[in-house]
C-alpha cells in the first residue's frame, strides 16, 4: 500500500490558524478525556544531557476511536540564549490512526509545545484560585513565564503580575515587556517576597533545586508548577504537599516518577494517593478548594494527549484554510 505524502507546515502558517480561545477549549477538553481514561497516553521517553544542559523529550498519545494520533519531539537546551537561540524547540507528527501513515509535520519550533503549556496553566491557575486573587506570581523569566503571565492574568480577570527570576535584569525586562503589552507588572527581589504578595503563583523554570520554601507560603495560596517534568527537575519544596489541602496532578504516574509530587511522596510528606486529577476539577467531578484558607497545588508535567489536542486543531484549522480558500478561487473564476 502507498500512503500519500505528508505535508510539511512551518511556524508562520502554524501561527495563522489557531487562537488563544481554541487552544485552552482543546487542551481543556483534553484534560478531561484524559481523566477519564479515554487517551491512550505512554510513559514518554526523556533524553537528558548536562554539557550543556537540555532535555529531548518524546511524548506519544492516541485518543479511544480517533482518527489520528500523535508523536511529539520537544527539547529544551537552557544555555542557548547565551548563544542568542531560544531555549525551546521541536516538531509534532500526526498519524492516521487507521492506516498508520503519516499525514503531517508540523515543524513549530516548540511553539506548539508553549501554547499547550500555557493553556494547561492558565487553566490550572483558574481551577484552584481563592475567591479573590490579590496577585499573580510568576517564578521564571523565560518564554513559558511569559505565556503564563498573560493567559493567565487574562483568565483570572486581568490581575496584576508579580515576576521573580535568578536574573533580576531578566525579571525586570519581562516585567516591561507585560507592560507594553497593557497589563500591569513589578519584579520580586526573592521568592519569599512574591509569596507574600501573591496568592496565585505559576512555577516555570528549569529549576533543580525547590523555589518555593513551605515555611514561606502564605494560607490561602494556589500554586501552579510545570517546570519540573523530569527527575532532575524541582520547584517546590517536598514538605508544602503536606501543608496542602488539596493536589492535583495531570498524570498521577507520571507526576510520581518525575515531578515534585513524587518527589513528596518519597519524602514521606504525603501518601502516594494524596492526588486527584486535574480533569475532574476541570469538569466539576472534584473540588480542588473548600475554602480561601486552603494552601492548593496542581503539578503538571505536560501530556501528549494536550499534543495531540493541538494538533487535531491545527490540522482542522488548515484544512478549513484550504477549504476557505478554494471557495474564494471558485468565486472569483465564477
Amino acid at each position: 500500500m502507498n500512503f500519500a505524502p505528508a505535508s510539511i507546515h512551518h511556524i508562520d502558517e502554524i501561527r495563522q490558524v489557531i487562537s488563544i480561545g481554541e487552544v485552552k477549549e482543546a487542551v481543556r477538553n483534553a484534560l478531561i478525556a484524559h481523566g477519564d481514561g479515554a487517551i491512550v497516553c505512554p510513559p514518554p521517553g526523556q533524553l537528558l544531557f548536562d554539557r550543556p544542559r537540555g532535555d529531548c523529550h518524546i511524548k506519544y498519545a492516541s485518543k479511544q476511536d480517533g482518527d489520528a494520533f500523535v508523536v511529539k519531539v520537544a527539547t529544551g537546551f537552557y544555555e542557548n540564549p547565551a548563544l542568542g537561540l531560544p531555549v525551546n524547540n521541536g516538531m509534532v507528527l500526526l498519524f492516521s490512526a487507521k492506516t498508520g501513515g503519516l499525514i503531517a509535520i508540523f515543524h513549530d519550533e516548540g511553539w506548539l509545545t508553549s501554547w499547550r503549556t500555557a493553556a494547561a496553566g492558565a487553566l490550572a491557575a483558574q481551577a484552584g484560585c481563592p475567591s479573590t486573587v490579590k496577585r499573580l506570581g510568576i517564578i521564571g523569566t523565560g518564554h513559558q513565564a511569559e505565556l503564563q503571565a498573560a493567559w493567565a492574568s487574562g483568565a483570572l480577570g486581568g490581575v496584576g503580575v508579580t515576576i521573580w527570576g535568578r536574573s533580576p535584569d531578566r525579571a525586570t525586562q519581562l516585567a516591561l515587556s507585560l507592560q507594553e503589552q497593557g497589563m500591569q507588572a513589578d519584579t520580586s527581589s526573592t521568592v519569599e517576597q512574591l509569596l507574600h504578595r501573591c496568592n496565585v503563583v505559576i512555577s516555570c523554570t528549569s529549576s533543580a533545586v525547590p523555589l518555593v520554601l513551605a515555611e514561606h507560603v502564605q494560607a490561602g495560596t494556589h500554586i501552579v508548577s510545570i517546570g519540573a517534568d523530569s527527575s532532575g527537575k524541582a520547584e517546590l519544596d517536598p514538605a508544602l504537599f503536606n501543608r496542602a489541602s488539596a493536589i492535583a496532578t495531570d498524570d498521577h504516574h507520571h507526576c510520581l516518577e518525575n515531578g515534585d509530587f513524587g518527589k513528596a511522596v518519597r519524602a514521606g510528606f504525603v501518601a502516594a494517593d494524596a492526588d486527584i486529577h486535574v480533569g475532574k476539577v476541570l469538569d466539576g467531578t472534584s473540588r480542588l478548594r473548600l475554602s480561601d484558607s486552603d494552601i492548593t497545588i496542581v503539578s503538571l508535567t505536560g501530556l501528549a494527549a494536550q499534543d495531540l489536542a493541538i494538533a487535531t486543531l491545527v490540522w482542522n484549522g488548515i484544512g478549513q484554510g484550504r477549504c476557505n480558500r478554494a471557495s474564494s478561487n471558485r468565486s472569483r473564476s465564477s
